[in-house]
C-alpha cells in the first residue's frame, strides 16, 4: 500500500466516539460498495492505528483515527471520501492523500471482520425452515454453539433489512501481501496494511 488518507474524530459534545464511528463507517461502507468490482471486492483497505485489545481483560478500543490505504493515489481520489463524509465535517478531520512513510513502517496487520453466532433462537428458526427438525430440538442443538466476543466493534444498521448488528473487528499481525483486495467494509483477514 503506497497511499493513505487519515480520518480523525474531533472531540465534541454532540456524539460519543462510538456514535461517530457508526455514522462514519456506514458512509464508508456505502462508498466502498459504490466502487466494488464484480466480486464485491475493493482495493482500499482500512486500519485503526490506535486499535487496542486485551484478551485477558476482554477490553478493546478502536481509537479515534482510521486510515484508508490504496496502492494508487487515483483509487483514493475516485473514492472521494470528503463527499461521503460531507455531513460530518464538524466531527471529523480528513487529511489529504499522502504517501505511506516507508521509513516509519513498524510492521503490517490485517483488520478482519469477526462474525459470531449470538442468538440460539435465530439459528434454531433457520434450522426449522429446513423441515427436518422441530424447534425445541433445534434450540437444544444450538444453545451450546452460541459464541460471543469482546473484540472492539462498530454498531451498524443494515441498509437492506434495517436490523442493527455489531461489526466486530479483529486485528492480526501479518506480512506484507501483494494481492490487496478488501470487502465493502474495507476489511480482510488476508490482505494487510502497513502500521506506522
Amino acid at each position: 500500500m503506497n497511499y493513505y488518507i487519515e480520518v480523525s474524530l474531533i472531540k465534541n459534545y454532540d456524539f460519543s466516539p462510538y456514535e461517530l464511528w457508526s455514522r462514519i463507517y456506514t458512509q464508508l461502507h456505502i462508498a466502498f460498495a459504490e466502487i466494488k468490482d464484480v466480486n464485491d471486492k475493493v482495493n482500499i483497505g482500512i486500519s485503526f492505528p490506535q486499535y487496542r485489545f486485551n484478551q485477558e481483560k476482554g477490553i478493546g478500543f478502536l481509537g479515534e483515527k482510521i486510515r484508508l490505504f490504496s496502492l494508487s493515489e487515483a483509487d483514493l481520489q475516485t473514492l472521494d471520501i470528503k463527499k461521503w463524509l460531507d455531513r460530518l465535517t464538524d466531527y471529523v478531520h480528513i487529511s489529504s492523500i499522502r504517501e505511506v512513510p516507508t521509513s516509519k513502517i513498524t510492521g503490517y496487520a490485517t483488520y478482519g471482520r469477526k462474525q459470531v453466532k449470538t442468538n440460539a433462537e435465530r439459528l434454531a428458526r433457520h434450522r426449522v425452515k429446513r423441515g427436518d427438525i422441530g424447534f425445541d430440538d433445534a434450540l437444544a442443538r444450538y444453545s451450546n454453539v452460541v459464541t460471543t466476543t469482546n473484540l472492539p466493534y462498530i454498531q451498524m444498521k443494515s441498509l437492506t433489512s434495517d436490523q442493527s448488528f455489531k461489526l466486530f473487528i479483529k486485528k492480526q499481525p501479518a506480512y506484507q501481501v501483494e494481492n490487496q483486495t478488501f470487502s465493502t467494509y474495507g476489511l480482510s483477514s488476508v490482505s494487510s496494511v502497513p502500521e506506522f
